[in-house]
């Protein structure tokens, strides 16, 4: 019996190594902007493009002081992923200075029917054909590519001041492999 019980518990271990993770989570529910969706492609091949579906609706329209931060952390080992050309990886960046200057970037994320340009104006929007791209830059980060990531990104106001507020927040985990 209690070969069984072991050889059971090995089978899970090596199922559980081999399961891809993906998921988009709202890591704010009830704030002023909330988030959900699904993640399409699994894994993410690098250089590439993950392929999603988000929905988000915001109570107000976008603020000018309006910044994104993201931590992105490869899980194996906690390694953060540095700042990939000023947008990638974990970085801060006011959200209208990344809508106009890395358009390819940003706005493959925006739904059909909302432009691509602050302010975002309050409302609920769904986005069936997001792209996130992932370039070569990412093959040279430390440890290599492979593996699986967690990215947290918030949209916060008034950063580094008392008045700091976080007014959203969507996590996404997903596997990454060199192509």
């Amino acid at each position: 019996m209690k070969l069984l019980v072991v050889a059971a518990l090995l089978v899970a271990a090596v199922s559980a190594k081999n399961l891809r993770i993906t998921s988009v989570r709202d890591c704010a529910p009830g704030s002023l902007v909330t988030f959900s969706g699904t993640i399409n492609t699994d894994p993410v091949p690098v250089p590439g493009d993950m392929l999603a579906s988000f929905s988000f609706t915001s109570a107000i329209d976008s603020p000018d002081d309006l910044n994104i931060r993201k931590v992105t952390t490869r899980i194996a080992d906690n390694f953060q992923v540095p700042c990939l050309d000023g947008i990638s990886g974990t970085c801060t960046i006011p959200l209208c200075f990344a809508i106009e200057t890395f358009p390819n970037l940003v706005c493959p994320l925006f739904p059909p029917e909302l432009p691509c340009q602050c302010p975002i104006l309050a409302g609920t929007y769904n986005s069936p054909n997001a792209v996130v791209n992932f370039d070569e830059q990412w093959l040279a980060i430390d440890g290599g590519i492979n593996g699986d990531y967690n990215t947290v990104t918030e949209f916060v106001t008034a950063i580094g001041t008392p008045e700091e507020a976080v007014l959203g927040c969507i996590e996404l985990e997903y596997t990454l492999v060199a192509a």
